[in-house]
């Protein structure tokens, strides 16, 4: 068999792992495949075999843990239930104006047979365009046409 010195295996071992982790985008691969170039490296001047080992696997784990923590960390915008306050009327099936995120925003409501008051907060749902998707947090009869309703006679 071939015998390799420890160094020329050093360095095999950390292509290697440096393409898993391109192909794979793992970042723990990636830091192996690093540790394992640097331990090869370092084989050049510490001949033990047992010291490179340590070192590849002190050098596997600082990597790992910095490799990690500059990976994007999912997002929390789904998570919260975002607001605006509605600075004119939108009327029902029309266009009103609110304030989202501090900004002036073309808004209509979802419910298009719901009118909304200035001053209400609603909540954002989507967005089409530049005009926002909203839904009123309350429902208030003063903007509401009870004329569609039937009326009970007593």
């Amino acid at each position: 068999m071939l015998s390799l010195p420890p160094f020329t295996l050093w360095l095999l071992l950390g292509f290697l792992c440096l393409m898993a982790g391109m192909l794979s985008g793992e970042p723990s691969a990636a830091a192996i495949g690093l540790a394992a170039l640097i331990t090869g490296i370092a084989a050049l001047s510490v001949p033990d075999v047992v010291t490179q080992v340590i070192l590849w696997g002190v050098l596997s784990i600082a990597l790992i843990v910095v490799l990690r923590g500059m990976m994007p960390k999912a997002s929390s915008d789904r998570d919260r239930i975002q607001e605006a306050t509605v600075t004119e009327t939108i009327p029902k099936g029309g266009i009103g104006m609110v304030i989202y995120e501090g900004a002036l925003w073309r808004a209509r409501c979802q419910i298009s047979d719901v009118a909304i008051a200035p001053k209400q907060i609603v909540h954002v749902v989507g967005r089409q365009g530049l005009t926002l998707m909203v839904l009123p947090t309350t429902f208030s009869d003063e903007f509401e046409d009870v004329s569609d309703r039937p009326r009970i006679r007593s």
